[in-house]
């Protein structure tokens, strides 16, 4: 057992070699595809977390006039209140309003030094039951008295998602085409070391080696290529996580935004989709262009 092994390591690490400029091509184009195709995966999760956050917190944001009398703001508090779809309903005024404004902006003072609490408006902060359920309580609240503008947060990150999905589809559907040509690249590769070879493998075949025995070498020579792209792509993603998309935490904190624990989960599909490809891709080659 311990021969057969080292027989299909040589074998393996020979043929790795033996065509270096095609297995280089090959385990490049692996890396792009599953770099692409990890990077769509994480923009989904990102797009999810966002969702997540903004689904949990959101808000209807009932923004009241200026010149507002007391009477108003307690009918209009009251009508919120008898709401079915209305869980909570809290008072901001403007000087609360202006301490979340310093919050959120707190990477561009120059806007902060600009912006006074006289110009925020005050408002009614509505955690609502069902976030569906924002329509109905605009339709209670038309056209009562001082009332400014009735405003949902998800219209505020909706373009964002439409954004990010087109993103991810764009991104995704590149990742296919280039894995697509990957697989055809480590096809060509174990084509080329079994045209190579096959002189020895017809007299392998004489004496009574089977066609799996001539086989695995090859098998296992395009998945360790399958593999190494897999791993650059997993390596380049986290490089990527560390170089810009953890500095983004200290400039927009009150966002959530892609943890290493977040991204393992991708490590596995990518690890699997290297190898499964190219895999398959040695097995197609071997059958169908060398009757092995």
């Amino acid at each position: 057992m311990a021969r057969r092994f080292d027989y299909f390591l040589r074998e393996t690490v020979s043929g790795l070699r033996r065509n270096g400029l095609v297995t280089f091509a090959a385990v490049s184009t692996v890396f792009i595809s599953l770099f692409l195709g990890g990077g769509a995966l994480l923009i989904n999760r990102q797009a999810n977390l966002m969702l997540e956050f903004t689904t949990n917190k959101v808000e209807v944001a009932v923004y009241l006039e200026d010149g507002i009398s007391l009477d108003q703001q307690n009918r209009i508090q009251g009508i919120l209140n008898r709401l079915p779809e209305v869980a909570s309903v809290d008072y901001e005024s403007k000087e609360e309003a202006y301490g979340r404004f310093k919050v959120l902006f707190a990477n561009q003072p120059d806007l902060v030094l600009n912006v006074s609490a006289d110009a925020l408006p005050a408002s009614f902060r509505v955690k609502l039951a069902d976030p569906e359920k924002f329509e109905s309580v605009r339709a209670v609240l038309q056209g009562e008295p001082g009332i400014e503008k009735i405003s949902d947060q998800r219209e505020l990150l909706r373009q964002f998602f439409a954004i990010a999905n087109v993103f991810k589809f764009g991104v995704g559907a590149v990742a296919i085409i280039m894995l697509v040509s990957a697989s055809g690249l480590i096809a060509n590769t174990v084509r080329m070391a079994l045209f190579a070879r096959r002189k020895e493998i017809g007299i392998m075949k004489l004496v009574g080696a089977t066609n799996w025995f001539i086989r695995v070498p090859f098998l296992i020579e395009g998945m360790v290529q399958g593999l190494i792209g897999a791993g650059a792509a997993v390596v380049g993603l986290f490089v990527i996580k560390l170089g810009f998309v953890d500095p983004l935490r200290n400039q927009i904190g009150f966002v959530p935004i892609l943890r290493n624990a977040d991204m393992m989960f991708a490590v596995p599909i990518l690890l699997g989709v290297g190898v499964l490809v190219a895999g398959v891709a040695s097995l197609i080659a071997m059958r169908r262009f060398l009757d092995v």
